[in-house]
């Protein structure tokens, strides 16, 4: 969906609460869980299961960019936005220069995603994390340097 107008987003625990008004089809929650306490939340909320992306990036296993792996604990890196500037649609990353001077991005996926590809591509091969998309939830600096199994072991509780 390309609309992000105001008052469409919800958060977590509200939209599985929202979502299993109208389903009984199970849920996968995703979004900002990085810990055994969110999993738990999630899941006494009526999630069938959690799943975590941001929590696994740093990990060996992950295929992610060695210099996006960095960026994740990298000091310079204060926050997370939603923005289209990368793919034309909405997705949260850590605020760079690329994302501030394109915040007025149109929503025109996947145009502007396929526009962009290159220069992504450009970025990550000169090591400039300023024009690469680093993708990350706004627990992102809880994301570890371990294995995905003690990750998992962490998420458990």
């Amino acid at each position: 969906m390309n609309d992000d107008a105001p008052g469409r987003d919800r958060g977590l625990l509200a939209l599985i609460g929202e979502v299993s008004a109208v389903t009984t089809l199970p849920q996968i929650a995703a979004g900002g869980i990085m810990g055994s306490r969110q999993v738990q939340a999630v899941l006494a909320a009526g999630a069938a299961a959690a799943q975590c992306g941001t929590a696994f990036l740093r990990s060996p296993e992950s295929g992610a960019h060695p210099l996006y792996k960095a960026a994740l604990a990298d000091p310079r890196y204060t926050a997370t936005t939603v923005t289209r500037a990368f793919s034309g649609r909405p997705a949260r990353g850590l605020v760079n220069e690329f994302i501030v001077e394109h915040a007025d991005a149109p929503p025109a996926y996947p145009e502007l995603n396929n526009a962009t590809r290159p220069l992504r591509a450009a970025a990550a091969a000169r090591g400039d994390t300023e024009r690469m998309s680093l993708w990350a939830g706004q627990g992102y600096r809880l994301a570890a340097e371990l294995p995905a199994a003690e990750i998992i072991e962490r998420l458990r509780g």
